[in-house]
């Protein structure tokens, strides 16, 4: 007779204590695989990092990207959209694809990212609140039936030839707390969004506006509600403390107050001085302005005011190198792509009620985009370089509009040396979906 041999244990079989030992020695990214690897593990993983014993490391920003072959949204042969969007870590310079679950994000375009959670928008004007890394959804009223001014007439606009669907009605989009879901925090969980309205600005041409809808447990949602912004286009929106920041095309701020029943505007602030920075800055330098963009960041307590110069557009070949129009075989292909040239920082002067321009962020780094600005210590990102702006491209129009390119401009300025580089190579011009920035959270 032969010798018996012991059924092997499942590793579901595992003890509590001992899947917990194998936990604490994880790093981020293997404590997702932990949780994908059954359902008992992922109860194990859930309990262990909700605890108090858990102390979660610091993040670098994560890149949520196309794979980089992909350079639109291409169908497979089934006809549905291919969900194999994946995460760059800057520290190791790694594209992941087995930690998260993407394919929610191809059921909407990615209007936001705040705190590791996505703000998605579908074709039918849903919007849903996604954490990829975990897969919790919450779905907020559709803006058809939200109470948002432009959508009374978002399905002519839809319909016609300038938009394709009610998406580009949303040029951002925040969370108002950075603990969603946590019962401590639900009554102050909501978003806050910029949207577009055809037609009311002056001379009929479109303008910006704020709204947010509160969203306090699990099965009841309020209705968007607009803020009474004063001026006719925003550029950008963050929410920290119990208030919400948005500043204009020209760098004026208002600034309203969450901490009471209803939001109470507590700053309005009319500047122009960072957009005439910028431009005189610009001309000084011989750099081409094509456009300007105005970013607001809170850093180590105080509101920075970040302006972005977008350079004159340039024509490059198959491999990337510049080439002038006029120039070579009229049959190869050239692509005519834009290009971020520098920045500008400005710290608003609450005495003073006025901006501040700034040559150095010390040891910080801010990351920029279509997600909610944010400014993290340089030791606690791994890979990057302190006193820098890490961005991304925030010009959605120019990926719909524009057939040859968009969504590609990306890199890091360091404002020690003025210099801009790439962090991330690719030969593709046009990336869509638009990157953007996410900070790991998956609890």
């Amino acid at each position: 007779m032969g010798i018996k041999r012991k059924r092997d244990a499942a590793w579901s079989d595992l003890g509590t204590d001992i899947s917990e030992c194998i936990l604490r020695r994880l790093g981020f990214v293997d404590i997702l695989r932990f949780k994908r690897a059954c359902s008992w593990w992922f109860s194990v993983a859930e309990s262990y990092t909700s605890s108090s014993c858990y102390r979660p490391c610091f993040q670098t920003p994560w890149l949520l990207l196309p794979p980089p072959d992909h350079q639109e949204e291409k169908a497979d042969k089934g006809g549905e959209r291919s969900r194999s969007l994946c995460f760059f870590n800057l520290d190791e310079k790694k594209a992941y694809r087995d930690v998260c679950l993407c394919g929610e994000v191809y059921e909407g375009r990615c209007v936001g990212s705040s705190h590791g959670w996505l703000v998605l928008l579908d074709r039918t004007s849903n919007l849903i609140v996604f954490n990829p890394f975990c897969g919790a959804r919450i779905q907020l009223v559709s803006l058809k039936e939200g109470g948002l001014k432009l959508l009374d007439d978002v399905d002519a606009f839809a319909g016609g030839k300038k938009y394709k669907d009610c998406r580009a009605f949303v040029s951002k989009a925040v969370l108002m707390s950075d603990h969603i879901g946590k019962k401590k925090n639900k009554d102050k969980d909501g978003v806050v969004l910029i949207y577009v309205v055809e037609g009311e600005g002056r001379y009929g041409t479109k303008m910006n506006k704020l709204a947010f809808c509160m969203f306090k447990d699990k099965d009841k949602y309020g209705r968007f509600i607009d803020l009474d912004g004063a001026y006719e286009r925003y550029d950008d929106v963050i929410c920290y403390d119990d208030v919400v920041c948005a500043i204009s095309s020209y760098g004026s701020v208002e600034v309203w107050d969450f901490s009471g029943s209803s939001p109470t505007k507590v700053m309005d602030m009319r500047s122009s001085l960072p957009r005439l920075k910028a431009i005189e800055f610009a001309i000084s330098s011989r750099q081409v302005c094509n456009w300007l963009h105005f970013y607001l960041v809170e850093s180590c307590g105080e509101l920075l005011s970040v302006v972005r110069v977008v350079g004159d557009f340039v024509y490059v070949d198959a491999d990337g190198k510049s080439v002038r129009d006029s120039d070579g075989d009229n049959n190869k292909p050239k692509i005519r792509i834009y290009q971020t040239s520098m920045f500008y920082v400005f710290r608003l002067d609450l005495h003073q009620k006025e901006w501040v321009e700034m040559d150095s962020l010390a040891d910080q780094v801010v990351f920029l985009g279509g997600n909610q600005s944010i400014s993290l210590r340089a030791e606690d990102c791994p890979g990057c370089l302190n006193n820098s702006i890490y961005f991304i491209d925030s010009s959605w129009e120019q990926a719909d509009e524009n057939h040859s390119s968009g969504g590609h401009d990306m890199g890091y300025y360091n404002l020690r040396d003025k210099s801009v580089k790439p962090f991330y190579h690719s030969r593709c011009y046009k990336m869509k979906p638009t990157p953007i920035w996410v900070l790991p959270n998956p609890w």
